[in-house]
Order: structure tokens, then C-alpha cells, then sequence
């Protein structure tokens, strides 16, 4: 149990930091479950397109079992697979073939397109993280509290943004390659979510229920069909 006397003893930077670290855990939790409802939404609306893709194959009898329906279902969503992620792998190959060309021109075979951002004072660099804010997260301030230790105070910054001519290679590298990634990252999203959803109306479509089923009311049905005829 936590020591109430040594609540009241704590500075009042110390009681800023605990709150601030609550706060931000209430922030994370909720920020999670937006992004777990987010991702559901979204699995649920990319594998719809299945419906369209199989709809009047199903309704005019061409597909007339479980086994047929899948089948067609996974060759026609391997094939959307296949258009839609053309276009994140050409931007891939493209961004890769540049990069090629920035080596070849400036000769920077050793540079770190990503994380290189220059000299302390904002100045130079050849990466991409010119251009972002950097903290020294390894030297961040510090304070122990109950016995442990936690960081107290923003971490000292590292860089400021600000262009450099030498990284002119990784402006165009860094978001033509993360676009690419981001974009096939959801094209497989949606295969995933059509071949779940292809599983599911095949059970649906073709499933053989006999929760509603009443053998008195349907041997009556046929005796009285059998009588008017």
C-alpha cells in the first residue's frame, strides 16, 4: 500500500510528474481502444467488397456450394490483391532507384537516410531527420520516487528542423518509401479482411439450419398441397 505521509511529503515537481504520468496513461488506454475500433471498422468495410465481387455469381445459382463459393472467393480476392498492390510496389522500386541515383551523384554510400540530422547546432546532416524535432532521451532529468526512478523533465533537444542540400536524396527516399509501406500495409489489410469475411457467408450462404424447422407444421403443409391438387 502507498505510504499516505509520503504522498504529503512530495515535492510539488514530484506530484506534476506522477500526475502527468497518469494522465498520460489514461491518454495511451484510450488512444488504443480508438485505434482497436478504427482497425475493426475498417477489417469490416474492405471485406464488404466481397459481397460485390461474389453477388451475381451467388444469386443466379453459378456458385451452388461451400466449396465452389470459396474457391471463386479466393481467386477473385487474390486477383484484387494483386492490381492493388502494383502501385505501393512500384513506388517502392521507384523510391529504391532514386536513392540509387543520390549515391551515385553525391557519392554519400555511407549516409544514414533516416537518422542522420547533422551537427548539434542545426546545421548539415544528410537524413531525413533534418527536417524533424530530436530529444537526447538517454540524458533525460530524473527523479526517484517511492525508490524508483522516472523521468522529471523533457529530455535536452538534439535538433531543430531545418533543410539541407546533402539530403536532398532522403526528402524524396524517406516519404515516397513510407508511403509505399502504408499503403501496402492496408491493400494486405483488406485481403485479410476478405478472405475472414469469405469464410464467414460461406458458412452463412450454404449453412443447413433446422432451428426453425417443425416436422408437424411442414407434413401438414405437404398433406393439404396434396389435397388441393
Amino acid at each position: 500500500m502507498i505510504n499516505i505521509s509520503s504522498l504529503i511529503a512530495l515535492s510539488e515537481n514530484d506530484k506534476r510528474v506522477i500526475i502527468a504520468f497518469v494522465l498520460i496513461f489514461i491518454l495511451l488506454f484510450v488512444l488504443v481502444g480508438l485505434i482497436g475500433m478504427l482497425v475493426t471498422k475498417i477489417m469490416r468495410a474492405q471485406g464488404k467488397t466481397i459481397d460485390k465481387m461474389m453477388h451475381d455469381i451467388v444469386v443466379t445459382g453459378v456458385v451452388s456450394d461451400k466449396k465452389h463459393f470459396k474457391k471463386v472467393a479466393k481467386i477473385k480476392s487474390w486477383r484484387r490483391l494483386y492490381k492493388q498492390a502494383r502501385i505501393p510496389i512500384i513506388i517502392a522500386l521507384a523510391a529504391t532507384a532514386l536513392l540509387l541515383v543520390y549515391y551515385l551523384v553525391t557519392g554519400y554510400w555511407d549516409a544514414n537516410i533516416f537518422g542522420d540530422w547533422g551537427a548539434p547546432n542545426g546545421e548539415g546532416g544528410k537524413g531525413f531527420a533534418t527536417l524533424l524535432f530530436l530529444w537526447d532521451f538517454e540524458n533525460c532529468p530524473t527523479t526517484t520516487i517511492f525508490g524508483i526512478t522516472i523521468i522529471s523533465d523533457w529530455p535536452p533537444l538534439l535538433n531543430t528542423p531545418h533543410f539541407s542540400v546533402d539530403a536532398w536524396g532522403s526528402y524524396i527516399f524517406v516519404p515516397l518509401i513510407m508511403t509505399s509501406i502504408v499503403w501496402f500495409f492496408i491493400v494486405v489489410q483488406a485481403f485479410i479482411a476478405r478472405g475472414l469475411r469469405i469464410r464467414k457467408l460461406a458458412e452463412q450462404i450454404y449453412e443447413k439450419n433446422l432451428d426453425n424447422y417443425n416436422q408437424t407444421k411442414a407434413l401438414t403443409s405437404q398433406n393439404q398441397n396434396t389435397i388441393n391438387q
